[in-house]
C-alpha cells in the first residue's frame, strides 16, 4: 500500500498541477480545501478581456445571459447570473481568487477595471495589454514581476517609448497603428534586450537613419531591432532602403545561423572598431507566412 504524501510532497503535487484540473479536485477534497489558499497556483496563461477569459486552455465567455465554458472542444454552459459584471467577478474569485500567490507566465490584458471585490495579484513572466490598458493591469501585478521579461502593446504616441514598463523589459514588441513613424529619437529611447516592431504597411521606422546615427556618433547599441511583417513588399522596400543607404557593406553573413529568405540581401554595417550590425531578413518560425528583418549588433570580429 503506497505511504500518503507529505506535506511539503503534496503542496509541490498542487502547485504544479494544472490549474484547471486543480480547481475541480480540491472542490470535491474538503480536505485539500483547508490547504489549498496556502499554495500557490501556476498558470501558464491568463487572459483577460470585457466579454471573456482564458485559463489555460478553458476558455469563459460571459457576454450574454449565460457564462459558456469550452475546453477540449467540449462547450457546456450555464445561466441564472444577473449581469456581465458579476459573471465575471464569480469566474475569477471560482478559479484564481484567494491564493497565496499566483504565477502566471503570460498575462494578456484588455479590461480597464475589474468589478469591485476581486482581489487579484500576480506574478508574471510576459505581459500583454494596448497601451490604454496597460498602467491597468500593472495594478493586478506583483511588483517582484519587474522588470519584465517580455510585454507586448501598442504605440499610441511618443510616451509609450518613456513608460517604464516598455523601457524595462527585456524583450518588448511594439505593435505599429495609425499610420505611425518611428522617429530616430524615439528608437534611442529603447534600451530593451531586444525590440520587436509589428508593422502594418503605413508605418515607418526610421532605421536606416538609426543606424546612420550610431556610426557618426560611434555608438554601441547592446539592443537587437527586429521588424516583423506579413508583406513580402514591406520587406523588399527595407532591404531596397538599406541596400541604397550601406550596399558596400552588403555581406553573405556565413556565419550566422538563420533561415534567410533566399536571394535576400545581408549587410554588416561597421558602427567602430569594436561593433557591427548585421542586417538581413529571415522567415519568421513565430508566424505561418510571416518575415522579419533583423538589425543584430555583433563585436567586430564576429561581424566579418
Amino acid at each position: 500500500m503506497p505511504l500518503p504524501l507529505s506535506y511539503p510532497g503534496l503542496q509541490s503535487v498542487l502547485e504544479h498541477l494544472e490549474a484547471v484540473k486543480r480547481v475541480h479536485i480540491i472542490g470535491r477534497s474538503p480536505g485539500l480545501q483547508k490547504i489549498d489558499k496556502l499554495v500557490p497556483l501556476c498558470l501558464e496563461k491568463f487572459c483577460i478581456t470585457r466579454d471573456e477569459m482564458a485559463i489555460n486552455r478553458l476558455k469563459i465567455k460571459y457576454d450574454k445571459d449565460e457564462v459558456e465554458f469550452k475546453m477540449n472542444d467540449k462547450t457546456f454552459s450555464r445561466k441564472g447570473i444577473e449581469n456581465r459584471e458579476d459573471r465575471m467577478k464569480k469566474c475569477i474569485n471560482f478559479y484564481i481568487c484567494g491564493k497565496s500567490i499566483v504565477n502566471v507566465d503570460s498575462l494578456s490584458w484588455n479590461l480597464y477595471s475589474l468589478p469591485d471585490s476581486v482581489a487579484l495579484k500576480f506574478r508574471v513572466n510576459s505581459l500583454g495589454a494596448p497601451y490604454s490598458c496597460l498602467h491597468n493591469a500593472i495594478i493586478f501585478i506583483d511588483p517582484r514581476s519587474f522588470p519584465l521579461k517580455t510585454a507586448f502593446t501598442t504605440i499610441s504616441n511618443t510616451s509609450t517609448y518613456d513608460d517604464q514598463v516598455v523601457k524595462s523589459a527585456e524583450t518588448i514588441n511594439l505593435f505599429l497603428i495609425n499610420d505611425r513613424i518611428v522617429t530616430v529619437e524615439d528608437l534611442k529611447k529603447l534600451k530593451n534586450k531586444k525590440v520587436v516592431f509589428e508593422r502594418v504597411s503605413s508605418s515607418r521606422i526610421e532605421m536606416v537613419s538609426l543606424i546612420q546615427y550610431l556610426i557618426e556618433t560611434k555608438k554601441v547599441t547592446e539592443t537587437t531591432f527586429m521588424i516583423s511583417t506579413k508583406r513580402t513588399d514591406d520587406i523588399n522596400e527595407m532591404l531596397y532602403e538599406f541596400e541604397q543607404a550601406f550596399g558596400e557593406f552588403r555581406c553573405d553573413l556565413d556565419d550566422v545561423n538563420e533561415r534567410f529568405i533566399p536571394g535576400s540581401s545581408k549587410f554588416s554595417i561597421p558602427i567602430n572598431n569594436e561593433s557591427r550590425i548585421q542586417v538581413y531578413a529571415i522567415e519568421d518560425p513565430e508566424e505561418d507566412g510571416g518575415w522579419k528583418i533583423v538589425l543584430k549588433p555583433v563585436l567586430a570580429v564576429l561581424g566579418l
